[in-house]
């Protein structure tokens, strides 16, 4: 299975979409904005404490501490939550709100664990210090103090701290617009729960468990992802889908131990030069994959120009300090095919230049995968395509036997298990609702894109619940994520929590 059938009049799906629609957004947006005019600060102060968290994924005393106070948070508003148990499996959380005579359920997910923060020198301020500033902290833009910040802050003033947008800014957001509907008597169009991961930044390889573990609590209609950037030209997006991911790390054997590069150049094998050329069999300088196998059908015309106009290439480069894109494609284009990144070279050492052949070389690839690919085919792919170079593959460091008897030698370490990529269809009647909402939300300003760039855990919902899903981002495209000084824009915030309470008054 490739890519799915997108409606080939888009136009007219929007307009059935326009249809599906429950009540009028507009009362529910101005709810927002009065809930936030008059609460901002106790809005910032509660996604204060939880930025304050450490959350790195790989931190199963964070990961509980976080969901104890999203427990807590949750229960603030009258919400059943517990703390899912998975053995073997980091924590998650569960939340319910029924709204009386609704017969349809939208699950909201998010996760509310992080990346490791990198070194604390790169950032402007301590990452577990969520910090107001004026604007953009790398333009200079000055601290603002928690207890000096007059409300309502400006629109360009940010929050910063690891995690601001991705991905607890959304959940504080969510929250605030149930507020704020509360606050206007203003009821929910549908039964709400939440499922809050935490293990997303560590790809979720016990998801499926926990999923399959907890069946019974998270039957719904629709999920809808809090997760991901806006479009960089500031308009709303909602993507449909997202690529999958794999990860793996690569070694190149040469010597037993590292030799002078002298006395042995042009004799001992350089695991260096040899990992160098690996990398340019397998992608070419524009980025095309030129491993066999790695490939899937393309997508449809409508597919294509959905995502050309979906996003806004020149500006997205030049934010991002980019001459031209690598592939020479437009962006959209360019996600709709697979990308093989590489993410980490290793080696050589430290201080400095050596004049030696090291015994190893090691690169760190990500593996982004579209509809049509499977993890376990990619993976045969990349290892049949190193065995055709000449390598025998290991499944563990080099005996001194294994380097007399072959001429070439690599092992492949392949990181959690990955997962396929994933695409909702226009057509299903939930998507259609979220769509018309948002349309009308936004005066038609939204962008719909149906694949983003990034991935997220998506697959594993429909292979163990077969629920359709789509996503719709609140935070700013340049939030710094998965770097240092990671920030939320108010501007985005106070819109994200709009919508939100345009969807769920609405859907």
């Amino acid at each position: 299975m490739g890519y799915p059938a997108m409606a080939s009049n888009f136009l007219a799906a929007g307009l059935l979409a326009a249809a599906a629609a429950g009540a009028d957004p507009a009362p529910a947006m101005a709810a927002a904005a009065r809930h936030v005019a008059a609460h901002e600060a106790a809005i910032l102060e509660e996604l204060r404490g939880l930025l304050a968290l450490p959350n790195v994924a790989t931190s199963q005393d964070d990961i509980r501490a976080n969901a104890a106070l999203l427990v807590r948070m949750l229960e603030k508003r009258g919400i059943d939550a517990r703390i899912l148990e998975t053995p073997g499996a980091p924590v998650s959380v569960y939340g319910e709100l029924a709204a009386p005579g609704e017969t349809r359920t939208l699950l909201f997910y998010a996760h509310f664990d992080g990346q490791p923060v990198g070194p604390e020198s790169a950032w402007l301020s301590p990452p577990f210090e969520p910090t107001l500033r004026a604007g953009r902290a790398e333009d200079g833009a000055a601290i603002v103090g928690w207890d000096a910040a007059r409300h309502p802050l400006p629109d360009e003033a940010r929050l910063y701290a690891r995690s601001a947008s991705d991905d607890k800014g959304p959940i504080v957001a969510m929250l605030a617009a149930i507020d704020a509907l509360r606050a206007a008597r203003i009821p929910l169009s549908a039964n709400l729960k939440f499922f809050l991961e935490g293990e997303e930044e560590a790809g979720s390889p016990n998801l499926a468990r926990t999923l399959a573990a907890h069946r019974g609590l998270l039957g719904s209609d629709l999920w809808l992802f809090g997760d991901g950037p806006i479009d960089p030209r500031g308009l709303p997006r909602i993507s449909l889908g997202v690529r999958g991911v794999t990860g793996f790390r690569l070694t190149v054997y040469g010597p037993a131990t590292s030799l002078h590069s002298g006395h042995y150049g042009n004799v001992a094998p350089n695991p260096g030069a040899r990992l160098a050329a690996l990398i340019a069999s397998m992608r070419a300088a524009d980025g095309t994959i030129l491993v066999d196998g790695l490939s899937a059908p393309p997508p449809s015309a409508e597919t294509l120009e959905l995502a050309r106009t979906a996003f806004e290439t020149p500006g997205m480069l030049t934010a991002a300090g980019i001459g031209a894109s690598e592939s020479g494609l437009d962006y959209g284009e360019s996600v709709l095919r697979p990308a093989l990144n590489v993410t980490q070279l290793l080696y050589g050492g430290s201080g400095g230049q050596r004049n030696a052949i090291d015994a190893e070389a090691t690169a760190g690839f990500d593996l982004r995968l579209v509809p049509g690919m499977t993890v376990a085919a990619a993976r045969e792919a990349i290892e049949a395509h190193v065995r055709a170079q000449g390598y025998a593959l290991l499944d563990a460091p080099p005996t001194a036997e294994d380097r007399l008897r072959h001429a070439r030698l690599a092992r492949f370490d392949w990181g959690d298990d990955g997962y396929p990529a994933a695409m909702s269809s226009p057509d299903d009647p939930g998507v259609a609702r979220v769509m018309a909402v948002m349309r009308e939300a936004t005066a038609g300003e939204v962008r719909i894109a149906p694949l983003m760039g990034g991935s997220l855990p998506i697959a594993p919902i429909g292979e163990v619940l077969g629920t359709p899903f789509v996503i719709v981002p609140m935070v700013n495209a340049d939030n710094n994520q998965h770097a240092p000084n990671e920030n939320l824009r108010m501007k985005e915030l106070r819109r994200g929590i709009a919508l939100y309470a345009a969807l769920l008054a609405a859907y």
